[in-house]
This record gives C-alpha cells, structure tokens and sequence, in this order.
C-alpha cells in the first residue's frame, strides 16, 4: 500500500550552500528496480517529517523523559548507601557533569547527522563494520524490547498515585489488573494524540514538563531557603557530621552510581526526533545544555531540601522521601494529595515522551534498512504527518509488555530488565563521537564540539555500570531483599542482545548476499554527499 508523502516543511528552500538541508536521497524503503546493483539509496533527513519542534519543545522532551518518580525517592536509598548526605551530595554533582558530557556528546553527533533515529544512526556511522553490527543489536533490542518495556513499567504504575491521592490504597495492592487495563486505556489516548497531531502531542509534553519543573521548583526553592537560612531548619546532625560515617566500598558505591546514572538518564530520546528540531545546530546543542544544567541544579537543591529536614535516621523506605518532606514542611494536604498527583503526572509525562520518541525511533529503524518491511513503518500520513504504523506497533507491543507478565516476580524482572544493555549502547555511542572526531576531521556539519575529556568519562563509567549490574548489589537498611536474583536481569539483558546476532545475520548477509541490495550504502553515501558539498 502506498501512501503519498508531505513535503518538508522549512525555513527557507534549500541552496547548493545550506548543509543544513541536504537531503540525501531516498528513503532505503524506495529504491526502484532501475536502481543499478539493486541499490538503495539513502534514507535522508527525514524529508516527510515537518520540522515542529523548537528550542521549548526540544527541552521538553529532554525534561518529560528524564524527570519521572526517581528524584522523589532515589536520593533515600543514595544517602544510605553512602552513608553521609554529603557525600551523595557531591555524587549527585558529579554524576550530573559525566551525564551532561553524555548528553553534549549526543548534541555532537545530532548536529553531525540531523535526521531522526538518534543512536541507532550514530552508532552506524561510528562502527559501520562488519555490517553496522552495533547499530542492527541497538535497533532491535530498544525498539523490539527496551522502549515498549520501559511504556509498559511506567503506564502501569502512574494510577497508583492517582489511588493514593484518593485515599484507595486497597487498590493499589489489590487491583493489579485494573492499573493495567487504566494504564493500557491511557497509553492508547495518547498513541492517537501522537498519530493525529505533532502539534498537539508537543503541547501536552509541554504541559508536562511544566508540571515537572513546577513541582522541582517548590521542592528546590525550598532547599534554597534553607540553605541561606532564609527558613529554620530542623535540628539535625545531616550536614554537621560532614563526611563521618561514609561508607563507600565496592558494593554501596556501585548501587549508588547505578541509581544516581539512572536518575539522569532519558536526554538521549530527543536524538531519536533530531530530523523534526528547527535549526539544528543552535536548538539540539542548547537544550540538551539547558535543560541539563537546570535540572542539575533543581536536583542538587532538592536533596538539600530533603536532608534539611528529614534525619537520615528518620528516613522511612516505605514512604518516598518527596512525601516526607512535603508532610513535615507543608502538611498532609500537599505531601499525600498534591504530591502523589504531580508525580502521576510526571509518570505520564514520561510515558508521552517515550511514545513520541519509539515511534519516530521505530520509523527510523525501518527507514535505514534494519527492520524489515521498512517501506511500512518508513510511511508519514499524509495529512496527519506522522509516522502512524511505527506508532502502532510500538503500541501493541507496549500492550504485550503491559499485560503478558504475571504480577509478582516476573513483572518485577520486567522493570528491571529495561535499563539493562542500554549502559552499553550509551557508552558506545559516546566513545563514537572520539572515533569521528579521528576518521572524519573536518566534517562540514560538525557545528557543535563536545569536550573529549568528558565523553570518553561518560564512555567509561556507563561501560562500567553495565558490567557492575552483575555484581551483588549492597543491601539498603529498612529495604526488603529483591524476590529474584540480582544477576537475572543483566543476564537476560545479554542473551537477548546475543540473540539479535540473529536477525542482523538473516538481514544483513543472508537477504544482502541473496538480493544484491545494499542496504547499509547509505551510511557512506551521507557521508560523500556531505563532503562533496563542503568541496563544492
């Protein structure tokens, strides 16, 4: 079926001169029969995706996948592992510059390849040989796997704060199905808004991050007052015991890391939608900063609001930290009503982002040639323009995700499962960006640098924590034991990226050998055609 595609929406027609907009051929999904040696050309910057999204939206999406629950409890289970406010304090600033090098060296290679699919067209461009195996094993562990699973967590959990809000924490322990099928019923509204309108989709996302900062700011206003003693703080022994009692061994720091790494993470989702930023090259660079930056501080202010107020002796891991602070300083009304309504909200933000980003992640895995039937999911409605059967199958897989797992353990291990492997794929990626800095020097669209230093930082310590998920995790004092082995996620985390050795063998050489098409010469051919025009 064919479906006629709308053209590109710019700020100005393109020029022999304007590398901006370069085009770089066809989609791999629309090579033709003449098409010498079976040939398929390049699948270019997203020429039937209008370009919607500006500097707001951007930081938008950065924000709304970023920001979910982690910040209202994390900072609990940070502190007692290092044993010291302080000391996770400066383990927050810390891994909030390795992050924000990550998320620099991203804007890097953005600007070096503007079209949409983020890390999957990155890592083809940073190890092409043997046959974009890096790029294939990314492609079909976050778009088969890693991001529904990740929809799927979210969605069916944002109504338990709803619950809670209310008053009907029987429903919590008691419904699990009914999360479910609310989360499923939510998930779906918001894959129509995503297929219907851009416009619209990036509104609510918007909205979203608004409510996110809003919430941030109070919580982190409030910290500021305590620190400049504008407000009284509860008497205490948090900041007067400085860094007496610090207790970072092997264990307790490689849990902390892992948490406080996975508290940051969700900025790369705005390289999967690059091809839709206007102005590439100011926008993408400037709101991965910013938003960054911003919410580096909010995070370091927040953590001082908490351990001004609650004892780390005090802290109770069956309450999130949020909500302690916000009974102790505002009253029950704010801690269990308003807040638990922020944070559901917050989760759906997460949701949002995560469904505009996989389809357009998805689209692009087809479009490139490492998904079959890419001439499908490569399609852009014509009125609505978007990419509307990548969408839907992001969907129902998020629906098999969302209700395939019995409650209990397996769906616990689901959760778990989905940050596994993607440590690598992270760390990959930024050490990419020192590998083109070395093959191709003088790029024309290289318009943005990262600081070497810091990528290759970020390269080591996500390679790092993706080996550390193997090692026994440090217990965390009034926090029940996990139901299943530490070492099953990870574990299964590699055996399904092994796994997908398989489909990169059937797509790569046994369909390439048997057809003659070419389904990687795109990765080249951007490349030349950038270069040819620089020469030009």
């Amino acid at each position: 079926m064919s479906i006629a595609y709308t053209p590109l929406t710019t700020d100005a027609p393109a020029s022999p001169t304007s590398l901006e907009r370069i085009s770089f051929g066809r989609s791999a999904s629309e090579a033709s029969p003449e098409d010498p040696n079976g040939r398929k050309p390049n699948p270019g910057s997203d020429e039937n995706l209008r370009k919607e999204i500006g500097l707001l939206s951007a930081s938008s999406i950065i924000i709304g996948q970023v920001v979910g629950s982690g910040i209202y409890s994390t900072p609990a289970s940070v502190a007692l592992l290092c044993g010291t406010p302080l000391t996770a304090l400066i383990l927050w600033l810390v891994s909030g510059i390795v992050s924000l090098g990550g998320a620099l060296a991203s804007a890097e290679l953005g600007t070096m390849f503007p079209q949409n699919g983020g890390m999957i067209r990155y890592l083809a461009h940073a190890y092409p040989r043997p046959r974009a195996l890096v790029a294939t094993i990314m492609a079909y562990s976050v778009t088969f796997f890693c991001r529904p699973a990740a929809i799927a967590a979210n969605v069916s959990i944002f109504a338990q704060y709803f619950f809670f809000a209310a008053g009907r924490r029987d429903y919590i322990q008691d419904r699990d199905y009914l999360l479910r099928g609310i989360g499923a019923l939510t998930m779906t509204l918001l894959m129509v808004l995503n297929m219907v309108s851009v416009r619209w989709s990036l509104r609510l996302l918007n909205g979203f991050a608004a409510i996110k900062m809003l919430t941030l700011l109070v919580v982190s206003f409030t910290g500021f007052l305590l620190l400049v003693g504008a407000v009284k703080r509860t008497p205490g022994t948090n900041w007067s015991r400085g860094f007496s009692g610090t207790k970072l061994d092997a264990q307790s720091f490689a849990s902390a890391m892992t948490r406080l790494f996975w508290s940051w993470e969700g900025w790369s989702n705005v390289g999967y939608v690059v091809g839709e930023v206007k102005n590439v090259k100011r926008n993408l660079p400037l709101s991965l900063g910013l938003a960054m930056s911003i919410l580096a501080v909010l995070y370091i202010l927040a953590n001082v609001a908490y351990f001004s107020v609650i004892p780390l002796e005090d802290i109770d891991n069956g309450t999130l930290l949020a909500a302690q602070f916000m009974n102790k300083v505002f009253g029950k009304t704010v801690g269990q009503i308003i807040l638990p309504i922020c944070i559901g909200l917050s989760i759906l933000g997460v949701v949002m982002s995560e469904l505009f980003g996989g389809g357009r992640l998805m689209y692009t895995a087809g479009k490139t040639g490492f998904v079959p039937y890419g001439a499908v999911l490569g399609e852009i409605h014509p009125r609505f323009g978007t990419p509307v059967y990548a969408l839907a199958i992001i969907w129902a897989l998020s629906l098999v995700f969302l209700f395939a797992p019995p409650p209990g353990k397996a769906f616990d291990l689901l959760v778990d499962l989905v940050q596994e492997g993607m440590w690598y794929f992270y760390a990959l990626t930024a050490f990419g960006v020192i590998l083109l800095r070395r093959r191709l020097p003088n790029y024309p669209l290289r318009r943005f640098r990262s600081s070497l230093v810091l990528s290759f930082l970020f390269a080591a310590l996500s390679f790092l924590l993706g080996v550390l998920q193997f090692y026994p995790p440090a217990e965390i004092p009034g926090k029940p034991k996990p139901q299943v082995p530490y070492y099953l996620a990870p574990l299964l985390g590699v055996i399904f990226m092994s796994l997908c050795l398989v489909p990169w063998y059937l797509r790569m050489w046994r369909y390439v050998n048997r057809t003659g098409h070419q389904l990687l010469s795109w990765i080249e051919d951007e490349e030349q055609e950038v270069m040819q025009m620089n020469d030009t």
